[in-house]
Order: C-alpha cells, then structure tokens, then sequence
C-alpha cells in the first residue's frame, strides 16, 4: 500500500462529510443565537429599507454559455433552472478533462459565464484570475450543503466555487473475464492486452502509477515521472481504447470488448443495472475520491444570471435526477439521506434502483473511507509536467 497523503483541511472536512453519509447521518443544521438581531436596550429601530423587486423567473432573459463535461448538458441535470427559465437561452461547450477545462477558461474566460472544474485545480482558477468570487446570500438553496462541502469551494478563505457532485474512481471489471481485482496493477497486466481501457488524463495516470508502486503522489520525482511515462507508454499496446466520455467504456464494458478499465462509480451503477457481470474494485491501494464544483467566470457579463443558474443547480429535482440517473453523489445531504429512506424510493426511480444506488455509494460500509485516497491540490510545475507527459506517451503510439 502506498504511504497515505496527509489531508488538507477541506479535504479532511470532506472525509468528515462522506463519512456522515455512509453512516446515513441526518443532514447537519444550523441555529441561530436567540438574542441574534436583537436590539440593544434603549437603541432606536432603523425603519426597514425595501427590498428591491426581483424579476420573477418567467420574466428573464437572456444568454448563459456553461463550459460542461460531457453528458451534464442533458436538461435532466438542470430542470430546475430550465423550468423555471424558460426564456433563457443556456448553451454549453466541454472539455473531456480538467486540464482541459482549465485550458479553455485560460484561453477565453470572456467565452463562458460558468464552468465545472473538479478538485486539484481550483486555485489555479483563482491563480489565474479566472474565477469570479460568488456571492452565497444571492443562493436560495445554499442552507442545504453542508459546511464541510462548502469548504471545499473556498479558496484563501473566499467561496469561489459552489459544489454539486462527488464520487469515487477505481476499476471496474468484468466478473465473467476477470474474477477478481485488488490492485489498480490490472490496469497494467499484459494478460488482458486490447480488453483495458484508461480514461484519457495525464494526472490519472500519474495517480495510478503512484497508488501501484507507492510514490508520494504529492511529490513525483523527475526519475519517477519519467518511469509512469515510459510505464503508459508501454500500457498503449494493451489498451483498447482510450475513453473520454463515461458512455464510451460502459458500451466497450457491456459488449465484452472491455474487460477492466478506470471509470468512475456511475459507470458501475450503469453497467450493472444494464444486466452486466461487473464489480466495483476496493483495490488495496485504495480508490480515489473527488469532488466537482461550479465556478463563474471573472469575464461573465451576466453575474445575475450566472448566480441564478447555480441556485438552481442545487434545486431539490435536479440533484435527485444526478444521482438516480447518473450515479453521482449530490452535495446536497437531504438527498444522499433520501438513499436510506424507503419513504422515498420513488424519487430515486423504484427499490430496486435506490438499492442499486445505495451499493454504488457504498453505503452500507462503514470502512470504506479507510480504502479511499482524496485527490490532492497539484502545483502548476506538476499539472504542466504530468500533461505534457500525457501527451508525449499518446503521440508515441
């Protein structure tokens, strides 16, 4: 096993989180001070200014341009906004990896009003002036993510980012070609050459590498990188393909032309829910764990609009559609609780699915975070080094 990472305080903050949920822990609360907003003894009253009138949602027009993965542009993963905004036009344009949302952003922050960005990357963001601080008081729904989620968007103690979808990555496998798999070394494994498939990211591999071989992921060495490089490199006659889109390995995993491969927790649920022999390795080094956010660009030209999206991105049926019909943990609590609630299981598509939902996330084991790794910050000499790296090992192919 390789040396555990120590943890930030979000990302210990963010253990704190998980593990309330896969204890099935209420939603954390909050109260106020009963003497909160009193009126000190003898003080005159301020007479009460009135609140300008907001623009009802119906009303509103205008243009939101989102710099989205793949898949999250579906009107599944926004109908609360859209709903409710019928007369805003939302277009999205992607980036199949976080360097390359970051690339974009770089290039042309003025082009986006909003992006997802997933941990490791964000204070690049704000490095780069990338980032609009978000003003929370403006978001209706900010009182149902935890503190501990709310952390994590923060950066230099300012929230620059509002959280929305978590998970974990590890291997997933054909039981009926592979019976079992404990070690992220499957990935690597000349016996099943043209039936693996690795996602298309320079840092998940160097991540990779260092769970199998035990290198502080923290700090990657010259020698070591140059050993994950020639390591991949290597691995690009075994691999059948290199995938972008979690829907292009769950197709490879389910014809059987995949039998192992890098994917995110969705891509089990999917996968299995379709009928296919698969697990969800717990590998010995550990699975990894991340969390997406939401950011505005510091160029958006639409502040209001851009905050009503992301008010609306943690509205009660869109968070529910994340995790019922794309497997992915919400950063809102109450819905993660509704996973334990039978009350509930038609908002999660039937018994069967939330079942199926509630193996996804592990819920039922209490150890689970003792296995898992949590993505680390990179330095910008790391993240350009382990792309440029990537690219190297692709373009010898």
């Amino acid at each position: 096993m390789h040396p555990r990472r120590s943890l930030t305080t979000t990302q210990a903050a963010f253990v704190l989180f998980i593990a309330a949920i896969v204890a099935a822990c209420g939603g954390s609360g909050s109260s106020l001070s009963p003497t909160a907003g009193a009126t000190e003894p003898g003080a005159t009253e301020a007479p009460p200014t009135e609140a300008p009138t907001e623009v009802p949602p119906d009303q509103v027009t205008g243009n939101l341009t989102v710099l989205e993965w793949p898949g999250y542009e579906t009107t599944d993963f926004w109908p609360d906004f859209g709903t409710k905004y019928k007369n805003v036009n939302v277009s999205f344009q992607f980036g199949s990896t976080d360097a390359e949302i970051y690339g974009h952003m770089k290039a042309s922050p003025e082009q986006y009003d909003l992006f997802h960005q997933y941990t490791g990357w964000l204070q690049f963001d704000v490095d780069e002036g990338l980032a609009a601080e978000i003003d929370t008081s403006k978001l209706k729904n900010w009182d149902k993510v935890p503190d501990a989620f709310k952390k994590i968007g923060q950066v230099n103690g300012k929230q620059y980012f509002v959280p929305w979808d978590w998970g974990f990555s590890s291997i997933l496998y054909r039981t009926d070609k592979i019976p079992s798999v404990d070690s992220w070394g499957v990935l690597l494994d000349p016996q099943y050459k043209g039936h693996l498939s690795m996602w298309d990211d320079g840092p998940g591999a160097v991540t990779v590498s260092a769970y199998v071989h035990g290198y502080d992921e923290t700090n990657i060495t010259d020698d070591q990188l140059a050993a994950i490089k020639a390591e991949w490199t290597a691995q690009a006659k075994l691999n059948k393909t290199y995938w972008t889109a979690p829907s292009d390995l769950e197709s490879l995993m389910n014809s059987g032309d995949v039998w192992a491969g890098y994917a995110w927790q969705g891509s089990y649920a999917v996968t299995k829910g379709a009928g296919t022999p698969v697990a969800y390795a717990n590998p010995k080094e550990g699975r990894n764990s991340w969390v997406g956010l939401y950011g505005i660009s510091s160029k958006t030209q639409n502040m209001d609009l851009a905050l009503r999206f992301l008010d609306e991105k943690l509205g009660l049926l869109t968070n529910q559609n994340l995790v019922k019909l794309y497997y992915y943990g919400s950063a809102r609590q109450d819905v993660m609780d509704g996973l334990n609630d039978a009350a509930q299981a038609d908002a999660y598509g039937g018994a069967e699915t939330q079942a199926l939902l509630k193996d996804t996330f592990s819920i039922d084991d209490p150890s689970i975070l003792q296995h898992t790794n949590f993505t680390p910050n990179l330095t910008a000499d790391q993240r350009d080094a382990w792309t440029a790296m990537w690219t190297e090992v692709k373009a010898a192919q």
